[in-house]
């Protein structure tokens, strides 16, 4: 039988647009620009011959043609939803996250193995990302986000909070100690998009007088990389800093912290019970965060 069917990918951005009123607000939620969600919806559109939605000034309303095909889209989208939520529990064995690169490279991953050692039988995957994903659509079990907890439809469980506070090499220190340097006068201060100098000051009254900008890096784990190099004074977060402490690949210059504007949180669908593979991994991250 020969099916005349739409662009599949255009049916879960009509849903959205429609569930959530917006344009904007689709594209958001589906990691699109505002341009490829009204392309998406033209296609559309285009497809049936007819005006699905309406747009308004303040926002975007249902046609009676829209009405009709988004009840057939919800019930195909739920149907397609629960047929891969059944086939994804017959494999026990499996177990996906999704955590920011950051974290995956400064904390997870020197951890990581104890607990693949105690479950060797799970069949593991990770994946790195700064995007906050469809849990569901990425078939993964948890993701590690960073925030205050408030993510729609999600269960929240928070189990890393964290102080910022500027760190640099032992080297780097030891020159500038020699030069009599204190404060952060005479200091490079490197940046991130995550906790700026200017916020440090505010919560610690520091000043920057005498200080000199240094490189900006989209990622902090490469902002503590170039720091452990001897490049300049980073603010470090502190559950990202903590092995480089420990081992002395950094040193803390002076003692005042700022408060972070949010905490770590692994994030899972609500009303999702847990496989026993996520659970051994949920008790064992709970755990070692207490520790």
């Amino acid at each position: 039988m020969r099916y005349v069917l739409p662009p599949m990918h255009t049916l879960r951005t009509f849903e959205a647009v429609s569930r959530l009123r917006g344009f904007a607000l689709a594209a958001d939620e589906l990691h699109l620009t505002a341009s490829a969600v009204s392309h998406q919806i033209r296609a559309l559109e285009s497809f049936y011959g007819a005006k699905l939605l309406q747009r308004n000034r303040l926002d975007v309303s249902l046609t009676p043609a829209g009405v009709q095909v988004l009840g057939v889209v919800q019930e195909l989208l739920l149907k397609l939803s629960s047929v891969g939520e059944s086939l994804r529990h017959k494999d026990t064995r499996r177990l996906s996250i999704t955590a920011p690169p950051s974290f995956v490279s400064r904390w997870l991953m020197p951890r990581l193995g104890g607990f693949l050692g105690q479950h060797p039988d799970i069949d593991f995957r990770l994946h790195a990302t700064a995007q906050v994903l469809d849990l569901g659509a990425e078939q993964a079990d948890f993701a590690i986000r960073y925030g205050q907890g408030s993510w729609p439809d999600m269960r929240s469980e928070r189990f890393l909070d964290e102080l910022v506070f500027p760190v640099a090499s032992p080297r780097y220190v030891s020159r500038l100690r020699q030069r009599g340097k204190v404060g952060l006068a005479g200091h490079t201060l490197l940046r991130d998009d995550f906790h700026g100098w200017e916020q440090w000051c505010e919560h610690t009254g520091e000043t920057l007088d005498g200080a000199r900008s240094g490189a900006v890096f989209s990622d902090s784990a490469l902002l503590l990389q170039a720091a452990e190099q001897g490049q300049g004074v980073a603010l470090g977060r502190s559950v990202l800093v903590a092995d480089a402490l420990a081992c002395g690949a950094l040193v803390r210059i002076g003692k005042k912290n700022a408060a972070s504007p949010g905490a770590y949180y692994l994030v899972a669908r609500s009303g999702r019970t847990d496989a026993p593979p996520a659970a051994a991994f949920r008790q064992w991250i709970m755990a070692l965060a207490e520790r």
